[in-house]
C-alpha cells in the first residue's frame, strides 16, 4: 500500500468512526425532536457507510488477489450507492427543518431526489456489465472512462435542487441552521467540481462527511437551545403551579376546619394539623425541585390533600387507592392537579352524596400508568382545545409531562357520568 492509499484509508476510516459517534449522540437525544433526529441518524449512518466503503476501496486498490479483486469492485460500487443515497436523505432532513420552521408546507422535491438515487443505482448496475463510467486495470486499480462524469453530474443536480429549495426557505431557519444547510450544500459541490478535473483525492466524499457533521452540530445547537427554553419554561411553570396549589381559599378552609375540630375533637384536630402541615411541607419542597420526583412523594401529597377534603365534605367523598406501582418518577403536582380537578370540578360540581374517587397506578409493558377516575359531573373533552382558558391546569400538566419526562396525559369523560384521567410515564429506557 502506498502512502497516498494509507492516508486515504485512515482519513476515511476516521471519518466513518466520527459519523458513528455522531449518530450515537443523536440517538441519545432523540426525545428532543424525534422525527428530525431519525432523519439525521439515517444521514449520518449513510455517510459512515460511504466512508467505510471508500476506505476499503483504497485499502484493496492494487491488490490482485481474488479477495482484493472482489473487494475493490464491491467497495467502489457501494461507495457510489451510498453517495447517491445521501441526496434523498439530505432532502428528507432539510424538508423536516423547513416544515418545522415554515409550517406544514408541502415539499415534493425530495421525491425528485429519490428518483435521482434510483437512476444512479441503475446506471451503476449497468456499469458492472458494460464498463462505460469506470473500470479496473490489470493491477486492480480504478480508472475513469468517458462517461465518468455521470455520478458527479447526478450528485451535482441533486445538490442544486436541494440548494434551490433551501434558499427559498432559508429565511425561516435560525442562523445556525441556515449556515449549516448552506455549507452542507456548497462543500460537496466544490468537491465534485475539483474531483471532476483532478482525480486522486476522494474530496467529494470527504466534503460530504464534513457537511454531515456540520448538520449534526447544528442539531446539537438546536438541542442546547431547546434545553435553555425548557429550563425557562419549567422555572416559570414551577412558580405558577406553586401559586396554584397554595390557594388562599384552601388554606382558609383548612384552618377553619382545624378551628372547628379543636372545639369538637382535639385529637382529630391534631391529626388534621399534621395532614395539613404535611401538605404545605410537600408543596414548598416541590417548588425547589427542578427534576421529576419519586411517585411515592406525589402520592403522599395527594393523600394529605384528600384527607383535608374528606374532613370538609364528610362521607360524600369516598376514595379508593390501588397503588401497585410507585417505582418511577414524575413531575411534581401532575397527579395532584388531576385529583383536585376531580373533586372540585367533578364530584363537588354536582354535590354528589355518593362521590367515588379512585386513584390507581400500575405497570404496563415499559410504561407506568396512573389513573384518576371520578363519577362526578364530567364534561365534553372537545372543550379542552376550543376553550383552553377553562382547562389551563390540564394543558399545563400535559406540557410539564412532555418536557420533564416525555410523558403524556389522556382524558376520557362523559357529561354526567364522570371523568377518567390517564397519565403515562415512559419507562427508564426513554426517561430524561
Amino acid at each position: 500500500m502506498t502512502g497516498v492509499q494509507y492516508f486515504h484509508f485512515c482519513a476515511e476510516l476516521w471519518g466513518g468512526i466520527f459519523c458513528i459517534v455522531a449518530a450515537a449522540c443523536a440517538f441519545m437525544i432523540r426525545y428532543f425532536d424525534k422525527s428530525s433526529t431519525e432523519k439525521l441518524i439515517n444521514l449520518m449512518m449513510c455517510a459512515c457507510m460511504l466512508m467505510l466503503c471508500d476506505a476499503f476501496a483504497w485499502w484493496y486498490r492494487g491488490d490482485t488477489s481474488p479477495l482484493g479483486y472482489q473487494a475493490v469492485r464491491a467497495a467502489n460500487f457501494f461507495a457510489f450507492v451510498f453517495g447517491f443515497l445521501a441526496m434523498p436523505l439530505t432532502a428528507e432532513y432539510v424538508s423536516g427543518i423547513i416544515k418545522k420552521r415554515a409550517g406544514n408546507v408541502q415539499l415534493y422535491w425530495k421525491n425528485l431526489e429519490w428518483i435521482l438515487f434510483v437512476v444512479g443505482v441503475i446506471l451503476l448496475t449497468l456499469n458492472t456489465f458494460y464498463d462505460y463510467m469506470y473500470s479496473f486495470d490489470e493491477n486492480n486499480r480504478y480508472y475513469r472512462l468517458p462517461f465518468s462524469f455521470i455520478p458527479g453530474f447526478i450528485a451535482f443536480v441533486g445538490i442544486i435542487i436541494t440548494f434551490g429549495v433551501a434558499v427559498k426557505y432559508v429565511g425561516k431557519m435560525n442562523r445556525f441552521e441556515r449556515a449549516a444547510v448552506i455549507l452542507f450544500l456548497i462543500l460537496p459541490v466544490i468537491g465534485v467540481i475539483i474531483q471532476t478535473f483532478n482525480y486522486g483525492i476522494s474530496l467529494t466524499y470527504l466534503m460530504l462527511v464534513l457537511s454531515s457533521l456540520i448538520l449534526f452540530f447544528s442539531h446539537i445547537y438546536n438541542f442546547m437551545q431547546y434545553n435553555i427554553e425548557k429550563e425557562k419554561e419549567l422555572a416559570e411553570e414551577r412558580i405558577r403551579v406553586f401559586n396554584q396549589q397554595i390557594q388562599p381559599h384552601f388554606i382558609f378552609n383548612s384552618l377553619s376546619l382545624i378551628r372547628h375540630l379543636c372545639k369538637k375533637s382535639p385529637d382529630e384536630a391534631v391529626e388534621a394539623i399534621n395532614e395539613f402541615s404535611g401538605y404545605l411541607r410537600n408543596c414548598t419542597d416541590f417548588i425547589n425541585e427542578s427534576d421529576c420526583i419519586p411517585a411515592s412523594r406525589e402520592f403522599d401529597l395527594v393523600k394529605h390533600y384528600i384527607y383535608m377534603e374528606q374532613k370538609r365534605f364528610g362521607k360524600s367523598i369516598s376514595v379508593k387507592y390501588d397503588l401497585e406501582d410507585a417505582d418511577f418518577s414524575l413531575p411534581p403536582f401532575s397527579v395532584q392537579t388531576s385529583v383536585e380537578n376531580a373533586i372540585k370540578h367533578g364530584l363537588r360540581a354536582v354535590s354528589k352524596k355518593d362521590g367515588q374517587l379512585t386513584i390507581s397506578s400500575c405497570r404496563k409493558g415499559k410504561d407506568h400508568i396512573v389513573v384518576v377516575e371520578d363519577n362526578g359531573a364530567g364534561f365534553d373533552t372537545r372543550r379542552i382545545k376550543s376553550d383552553s382558558s377553562s382547562h389551563v391546569g390540564i394543558i399545563n400538566t400535559k406540557k410539564r409531562l412532555e418536557l420533564m419526562c416525555g410523558g403524556d396525559i389522556y382524558i376520557e369523560s362523559s357529561q354526567g357520568k364522570g371523568t377518567k384521567v390517564i397519565i403515562t410515564i415512559p419507562g427508564t429506557d426513554v426517561e430524561i
